[in-house]
């Protein structure tokens, strides 16, 4: 009894042994699943660190929070409402320390957990000690422009401090405990001046102790480490001090604090990396005097010691321990190089043992972390990328480093990975096993079986006759169950699903903790399909037939999350191999055919058996249905329900539908709907298929003949010209039907109501006729717009005078049709325009034709033209000055005279006299200019002038 006692005094800090790791959130919004494998990315983080962070899950693997040492995010990314660092309710971290926080869960309760803080110990706040910095002249940070109270820090260095978390509050989301916040522990003598200023180190670590009920929570300052323990009874604030070099001075603060200190999975050893010992904060000179130290540590008392330097004159950053403690791993820098080593713990000489792993990307020290998998993540500062150390365990050549995305490293999907990963208490990859699948690479904690399943929880290793097994079932001893595995099943007639924990408690009896493994087991019930039968009407009239499956899975189950699969035979279902792929159109190879439906829950399946029949058809007939053509395209509109009443008069059970093709119409795909208009897609011809069910079972697959009749050959529209000089002559007009179809139709035109093909009148208004074929009564109806045209009637005017010489032609009124223009020449060239230029003196014909082929018109007339000079010596050529072009109607009686440059009257002319020979009263005129008065019969007056030259 009293050994059953401490096995389960043990258990509820051993259940904190298995997925505690799996999620992590770090740098700028990232963070990594390590439930799925290979690990994946989660890209709804809320923190934002350089640093410090730190993350906690259950013992299954789901998140519980997280924190940048600040402020506390919930499983839903919601900041806890007394944990908010800019609501005024913030913890004592800083995201620019190392490690900023360390969430450890209590030994014995699994609501609380101890969220531990460590601030930034800044040179600026202890210079303003003890009032808040930074003591700067203008308030900002000297290492970070543009910085202060409160976005960087809070003006303090605050040291170590712890708060707790109930998860029991918040409706069990978890909040801070108000009056236990920010409890602080001191880790450096209050006496000191100088120590006080600063607290503490950026570094902090966890590990089991080894009576496997309380955690050690370390950290370091100077030369100091200080221990405190975590029990039933909570935080002792009395920490274990183990003092060993070397000294890293408060002098070389804040640079001289970072770096990550680890105590090894198995508790006995410890790594520290020092960043430096002399640097000065006044100078951006870095000393590369820091160093890698290695100690042991006893689990038992908290002590450190053994002081063994690693390597040192470098700036080292992350430091690591495999999972088995056989290798420890830190990255640091030289100059402008960076290192990531590895040292063989196994070694006689472990500091000669140093190797530098190759493959880095970057020139900058950042963290390692292990993770569940057994594998070290190191942060590849400013990318979206986590390198991995694939083997921890081997020597440094075979580790097998990578950031590489196919070869194990992790993306990050967009999300920026800075300095610092989340630290765990290390024991945490220790004690765990996997008692599902003890050989995968990710812890597992939860199996899924179907009700009839029998499964066997086992774990192998580290068998020896001294081991003790205990079984636990929902928290209680599984009686006669003391072997390495546990065969688990269910009665049937239980109530599903059904859930169990399961639990395996292995004591080594070498004074070690106890190995942990767990299983979270959901019993799912089986689906519970129906056989069922398909009825099909066959194809191409023969005993096959096209199959939708996908219409028969609503009929199997009506199970929303279940998929099914259709096998041919039911080896083929069992095995998952040759599904039918083409479920919407499977053709059966017999009459009838069974095949086999699959299932699937999303953990279990079952079968049922579907039955393919084909019936064979009825032979309908095919049925025509005609459309009498609108236009000449060949497509038109076609009423199905009259195909649909024909097939209901035959029997009124029948149940018709549509279909534009065979295949279709039997796997009802595709169905026609707009059956009372519908438009063939086919011209002139198409078939489609009515199907016929009867009692929900295809009777009949139908052929319907679409189609368009031939259209009517006359044309939809015609233009008779009708000459009114004809009127009151009729012309003829005709219906267009070639002379051997005339006898195929009748005729009735409008307005006239005649029924001959053809008609005469001389009614000029717009006439139809309507064309109907004697056998299948289509119609088309023909317009004919009788135009009146004439020959045009027009006068001429005629301007001679001016430098052009035009000639304008107006139509009269009573001119109806569309004419067009010649002069002189009524076969030449006619134009549009009613303007003639240019013309010379003289007598011409303009000739005005009508388009429409009513005739041409044609009128004579004159052009007259003011000679510009005369000559008047007698040679016969220009002896005289007279008006060019005289015959003109216009020029009849028109009064001419002639003026000297003063305006003396010299002569008066006859429009068809010899003209003026230059003399005035028998003497000879002056070469001159002299001006002329011409006045016509129409009333017109022109004026201008003429050189006289001798």
């Amino acid at each position: 009894m009293k050994i059953i006692l401490l096995i389960l005094l043990l258990l509820p800090f051993s259940v904190f042994c298995q997925g505690e790791a799996n999620y992590w959130f770090f740098g700028e919004n990232a963070g990594v699943n390590f439930n799925t494998s290979p690990p994946t990315a989660i890209t709804n983080g809320q923190l934002e660190t350089n640093e410090g962070c730190s993350s906690i899950s259950d013992e299954n693997g789901n998140l519980l929070f997280y924190t940048d040492g600040r402020t506390i995010w919930n499983r839903n990314h919601q900041v806890m409402s007394n944990a908010n660092y800019f609501g005024g309710t913030g913890l004592l971290g800083d995201p620019s320390s190392t490690s900023s926080g360390l969430i450890v869960p209590h030994p014995t309760d699994s609501n609380i957990y101890y969220v531990f803080t460590v601030d930034e110990p800044h040179h600026d706040n202890a210079s303003s000690y003890p009032n808040q910095g930074p003591g700067t002249f203008n308030g900002q940070y000297s290492d970070l422009p543009g910085s202060g109270v409160p976005q960087d820090d809070d003006g303090y260095n605050n040291g170590l401090n712890y708060s707790v978390v109930d998860m029991t509050l918040d409706n069990g989301l978890g909040n801070v405990i108000p009056s236990e916040k920010n409890v602080h522990l001191i880790t450096y003598d209050p006496s000191d001046s100088e120590e006080i200023k600063y607290k503490c180190s950026e570094k902090i670590t966890a590990v089991k102790g080894s009576d496997c009920n309380s955690i050690w929570v370390l950290t370091h300052f100077i030369d100091k480490f200080y221990a405190f323990q975590i029990d039933n009874a909570g935080v002792n604030l009395a920490p274990v001090i183990s003092q060993t070099g070397p000294i890293i001075p408060v002098s070389s603060y804040r640079r001289g604090a970072i770096g990550y200190m680890k105590i090894s999975p198995n508790g006995k050893k410890l790594i520290i990396a020092h960043n430096c010992k002399s640097y000065n904060p006044a100078s951006s000179f870095d000393p590369q005097d820091g160093g890698v130290y290695l100690y042991d540590f006893d689990d038992s008392t908290g002590q450190v010691s053994n002081n063994l330097p690693l390597v040192e004159n470098v700036t080292p950053y992350g430091v690591e321990f495999s999972e088995e403690t056989k290798k420890a791993y830190a990255t640091a820098t030289q100059g402008d190089t960076s290192f990531l080593y590895q040292w063989d713990l196994e070694a006689t000489d472990i500091p000669a043992s140093i190797s530098s792993i190759n493959g880095l990307s970057d020139n900058t020290a950042t963290a390692l972390q292990l993770a569940p998998n057994g594998k070290i993540y190191k942060s590849v500062i400013s990318t979206s990328k986590l390198g991995v150390i694939n083997n921890p365990e081997l020597d440094a050549d075979q580790v097998n480093y990578s950031e590489s995305i196919s070869n194990g490293g992790i993306y990050l999907q967009g999300r920026t990975a800075i300095f610092g990963l989340p630290p765990f208490i290390q024991s945490i990859f220790s004690s765990r096993i996997n008692i599902i699948d003890e050989n995968a690479e990710n812890m597992m904690t939860k199996l899924d079986l179907c009700e009839d399943e029998s499964f066997t929880l086992a774990y192998t290793q580290n068998l020896n006759s001294n081991n003790t097994y205990t079984w636990y079932k929902n928290g209680d001893i599984i009686n006669g169950e003391n072997t390495e595995q546990l065969t688990i099943a269910t009665n049937p007639s239980n109530n599903f699903p059904l859930s169990d924990t399961y639990k395996l408690s292995i004591d080594l009896n070498d004074g070690s903790c106890p190995l942990i493994g767990i299983a979270n087991v959901t019993f799912h019930p089986k689906p519970q399909p129906l056989d069922i039968s398909l009825t099909q009407c066959s194809y191409f009239d023969n005993n096959t037939s096209i199959f939708n499956l996908q219409e028969a899975k609503t009929a199997i189950t009506s199970a929303t999350n279940s998929t099914i699969e259709f096998y041919e035979t039911l080896s083929e279902a069992e095995n998952s191999i040759d599904p039918i792929e083409n479920e919407e159109n499977f053709q059966n190879t017999e009459n009838p055919q069974t095949i086999i439906a699959r299932v699937n829950s999303e953990y279990c399946f079952s079968y049922a058996q579907v039955e393919l029949n084909v019936s064979q058809n009825s032979n309908l007939a095919a049925i025509d249905l005609t459309e009498c053509p609108t236009n000449e395209n060949g497509f038109e509109n076609f009423n199905l329900n009259e195909v649909k009443n024909e097939l209901l008069s035959i029997n009124s059970n029948f149940v018709i539908s549509f279909y534009e093709n065979e295949e279709d119409a039997i796997l009802e795909n595709n169905e026609i709907n707009n059956i009372t208009s519908f438009q063939n897609t086919n011209a002139f011809q198409q078939t489609i298929f009515a199907r016929v069910d009867n009692d929900n079972l295809c009777e009949e697959v139908v052929a319907i003949n679409l189609l368009v009749l031939n259209s009517i050959p006359i044309e939809n529209e015609e233009e008779v010209i009708y000459c009114l000089e004809n009127l009151p002559e009729p012309i003829t007009l005709e219906s267009g039907i070639p002379n051997n179809q005339q006898n195929n139709y009748t005729y009735y035109w409008e307005p006239s109501q005649e029924i001959s093909e053809s008609i005469e009148t001389n009614d000029i208004v717009t006439h139809k006729v309507t064309v109907t074929n004697k056998i299948s009564g289509c119609s088309k109806t023909k317009t004919i717009n009788i135009i009146a045209s004439n020959k045009a009637k027009f006068d001429v005017d005629i301007d001679g005078i001016s430098n052009t010489n035009t000639v304008t032609i107006h139509l009269k009124e009573e001119s109806l049709g569309d004419y067009v223009y010649s002069v002189d020449n009524q076969f030449s060239t006619y134009q549009e325009e009613n303007i003639f230029q240019n013309l010379k003196p003289g007598t011409h014909i303009i000739y005005v034709k009508d388009l429409l082929g009513c005739g041409i018109s044609s009128k004579e007339f004159d052009v007259l033209e003011i000679m510009k000079f005369f000559t008047p010596n007698q040679d016969g050529i220009n002896d005289t000055w007279h008006l060019l072009g005289r015959n003109n109607e216009n020029m009849k009686n028109a009064e001419i005279f002639i003026f000297n440059r003063f305006g003396k009257l010299i002569t008066s002319l006859s429009p068809n006299g010899k003209g003026w020979d230059g003399t005035f009263n028998g003497k000879q005129m002056p070469a001159n200019d002299y001006w002329y008065s011409l006045k016509l019969n129409n009333g017109k007056t022109y004026k201008g002038n003429f050189t006289l030259k001798r």
